[in-house]
């Protein structure tokens, strides 16, 4: 009976240590199955305010009111294709529906592929606008031709590229995801401005800033800069606290941005227009020397400041 009861002792040690085996495996598979999925995740804080979702096993996340909100760009993007005059504008509207694909695809997932193709598209439509505003300053400057024409294509495509591929870099480097949407946005940001700056002189200089395209540059200034206070949070970390818990803020930026986007589009359209103006041979304001650029004319003329107008 004492070797029966030392038996069924070792029997019951060896159930108890075979039970730990096995949680101790369970609970690093669980382990290793989040770190993967985490892996996979584009961390930051746009879901803050949202209702997120998950994804069954996939460790993704379906963020409802960003993903819905991105359909604005869609809609957005349409109006320009279906309202724009000229071929540049109208290939914008459709690159701005693809903004909102590539946001949506990328809401509902929040995987880092999803990102890389919600950047991709907006790369795309600054590249289109940063081409138009080089080509305007070209033309204003006297530079035409096959050379000027492939200046301004390096320009705008090279620009779009490394838009896109620093963002991926840092991200293959394990750079924070914070850090890496901040620095996407700067890029991004910077070829959208340049094209605001550039339409804000050429329209001053050819006299129309007065009428509809001023409105048009003022009401997607404006609307970019509310979207910008609405995403903050996305790129600083430890914002997603108190009041902003509550709104899902970054799909207010979807809705203030597309209307940015949109705007952006009859922008590029009067643009267009204006510059196939100014290459005109029979329009007299194409016949200017190539003195002063258009940014010390402008300096000149006060409306710029300038240290001597201070």
């Amino acid at each position: 009976s004492a070797s029966a009861a030392a038996a069924a002792a070792a029997v019951d040690t060896c159930g108890i240590a075979a039970c730990s085996a096995a949680s101790s495996a369970a609970a690093a598979v669980t382990a290793t199955a989040e770190a993967v999925a985490a892996a996979k995740r584009f961390e930051n804080d746009d879901a803050c305010g949202d209702w997120v979702y998950p994804l069954g096993a996939f460790g993704l996340e379906f963020q409802a009111a960003n993903a819905l909100s991105a359909m604005c760009f869609v809609a957005a993007g349409a109006h320009v294709l279906w309202k724009a005059d000229t071929p540049i504008a109208r290939a914008y509207g459709l690159m701005v529906c693809s903004v909102g694909l590539g946001s949506f695809s990328y809401h509902a997932t929040t995987s880092l592929s999803g990102f890389i193709i919600d950047i991709v598209p907006m790369a795309v439509t600054a590249g289109l606008m940063l081409f138009r505003a080089t080509h305007a300053l070209q033309v204003d400057a006297g530079e035409t031709g096959p050379s000027a024409e492939t200046t301004r294509f390096l320009v705008s495509m090279g620009s779009a590229v490394f838009a896109v591929y620093v963002p991926w870099a840092m991200m293959a480097a394990g750079v924070s995801h914070y850090t890496v949407w901040g620095v996407w946005a700067l890029l991004f940001g910077s070829m959208g401005a340049l094209f605001g700056v550039i339409c804000l002189m050429v329209f001053f200089n050819e006299g129309i800033l007065n009428g509809k395209p001023g409105i048009d540059l003022a009401v997607a200034i404006a609307c970019v800069l509310l979207g910008l206070g609405c995403s903050v949070h996305s790129f600083i970390p430890g914002l997603c606290e108190g009041w902003r818990t509550i709104l899902p803020l970054h799909a207010l930026w979807h809705v203030f941005s597309s209307i940015t986007a949109n705007r952006c589009g009859y922008l590029l359209d009067t643009m267009t227009k204006l510059v196939e103006t100014m290459e005109d041979p029979a329009n007299s304001c194409n016949k200017k020397t190539k003195g002063n650029s258009l940014l010390v004319r402008l300096l000149k003329r006060d409306i710029l400041p300038s240290q001597f107008s201070m």
